[in-house]
C-alpha cells in the first residue's frame, strides 16, 4: 500500500538560547504519534509562502502544530495583548499552507495553535486572552471535556477525558463551516471542532501527542491517518 505522507509544521527554536544558531523544531512526540499509526511524517520548515503548493502536493494531509499566538489583524482587532510571542513570518506561511490543502482538497488535522489559525483562516476570530487555561507544566493534564454527541469526534473520544492545557487564547467566534465538538465544562471554552471543507478538518484546543499514554488520544492519529 503507498504509504500516508503527513507534512508537520515546523516551528523555530534558537538552540541553545540567544546562541544565534536556529533550528527546525517539531516536538518529537508529534511525529512519533504519526508514525506509531502507520503514517510517515514529514516536517515542514518555516518557508514563504510561494512554497506552500509544492509542499501540500508533496503531503497527503497537513497536521499544524502548536505555537506562538496567531496575530489579531487577521481577524479585524488590533493587539490587545503585551507579547513577543508572535511570528508574523509563520502566520504568513501557514496560512499559505492552509490555502493550498483546501485547493488541494488534502484534509487538516490542527493542534491548538493550529487550531485557532485555522479557525481564523476560514473566517472566525480568536478571544486574545483566555485565563485559566496555561498550565505550569507542560506535561499532565488540567480538565476535562465535554464532547458533543453524534460528532465523528464522538465516536472518537468521550465526555469527561482529562486533557492538557497550554494556551491562553481560543476560539471567540467559530469559522462557517465548523462544527463545534468538544467544550471545557467549566467555562465553556470551545476544545475542539470537526468541518469538511472540501476535505475533513479537525482542530483540537489541546496537545494530544503529550498524552498517548493514556491509551485514548491514539485514536485521533489513526484517524488522521487512516480516516481523514
Amino acid at each position: 500500500m503507498k504509504p500516508v505522507i503527513v507534512g508537520i509544521t515546523g516551528n523555530e527554536k534558537e538552540i541553545p538560547a540567544m546562541s544565534g544558531i536556529t533550528y527546525d523544531a517539531v516536538p518529537r512526540s508529534l511525529s512519533e504519534a504519526v508514525k506509531t499509526a502507520g503514517g510517515v511524517p514529514i516536517i515542514l520548515p518555516l518557508g514563504t509562502p510561494d512554497l506552500a503548493p509544492a509542499y501540500i502536493a508533496m503531503i497527503d494531509k497537513l497536521v499544524l502544530s502548536g505555537g506562538q499566538h496567531v496575530d489579531p489583524h487577521y481577524y479585524g482587532e488590533e493587539k490587545l495583548v503585551d507579547s513577543e510571542d508572535y511570528s508574523p513570518e509563520r502566520d504568513e506561511f501557514e496560512l499559505a499552507l492552509i490555502r493550498e490543502a483546501l485547493k488541494q482538497k488534502k484534509p487538516i488535522f490542527a493542534v491548538c495553535r493550529g487550531m485557532q489559525l485555522l479557525n481564523v483562516a476560514l473566517g472566525g476570530s480568536l478571544h486574545q486572552e483566555t485565563k485559566g487555561h496555561l498550565q505550569d507544566k507542560l506535561l499532565g493534564t488540567h480538565h476535562q471535556i465535554d464532547v458533543v454527541p453524534n460528532t465523528k469526534f464522538s465516536s472518537l473520544l468521550q465526555s469527561g477525558l482529562k486533557i492538557n492545557s497550554i494556551h491562553s487564547q481560543s476560539i471567540k467566534e467559530l469559522a462557517p463551516g465548523l462544527t463545534l465538538t468538544a467544550r471545557d465544562p467549566r467555562d465553556g471554552t470551545i476544545e475542539a471542532y470537526e468541518g469538511i471543507i472540501g476535505s475533513p478538518v479537525i482542530g483540537l484546543q489541546w496537545h494530544p501527542e503529550f498524552l498517548l499514554e493514556d491509551g485514548h488520544h491514539s485514536r485521533l492519529f489513526q484517524y488522521l491517518v487512516h480516516s481523514m
